[in-house]
């Protein structure tokens, strides 16, 4: 699959916390799955991605500014600084909780391949590879 999602939802899909929140591992598609799926009906809905998302922001955000910098995303993956600049939308070097939700909202519309508003195991499967 062509890879037209932005770096932040390749950080999501990495990023998995212990009960303590300390380690970061690489997730797959099952375990992306199995930790966001809240209502176990093996889908990834609207909500429970927006959930997930805001739970990595916040795990992203070392200094606990409210912010994502490039240095704090970097930590965790090397990534192009093009997508996040073009996240980046009024441009002061960090992504705030609302620019990084607008740029994943539309990274959810695009990894919905078949548009029925949820992800599914094998729509994850291709946005991970």
């Amino acid at each position: 699959m062509k890879k037209v999602t932005l770096w932040l939802l390749i950080i999501a899909l990495m990023i998995a916390t212990t009960a303590f929140g300390a380690d970061i591992q690489r997730m797959d598609a099952a375990a992306t799955l199995a930790i966001s799926d809240k209502n176990d009906d093996n889908r990834i809905d609207r909500e429970e991605y927006h959930q997930r998302m805001t739970e990595v922001f916040f795990f992203a955000d070392t200094n606990k500014d409210g912010n994502l910098t490039i240095t704090e995303i970097q930590v965790i993956e090397e990534i192009d600084p093009q997508p996040f600049e073009a996240a980046d939308r009024n441009g002061n070097q960090s992504l705030s909780v609302y620019e990084y939700l607008f740029a994943l909202h539309n990274d959810f519309e695009t990894a919905d391949r078949d548009k029925d508003g949820t992800l599914d195991l094998e729509e994850l499967r291709l946005m991970v590879e």
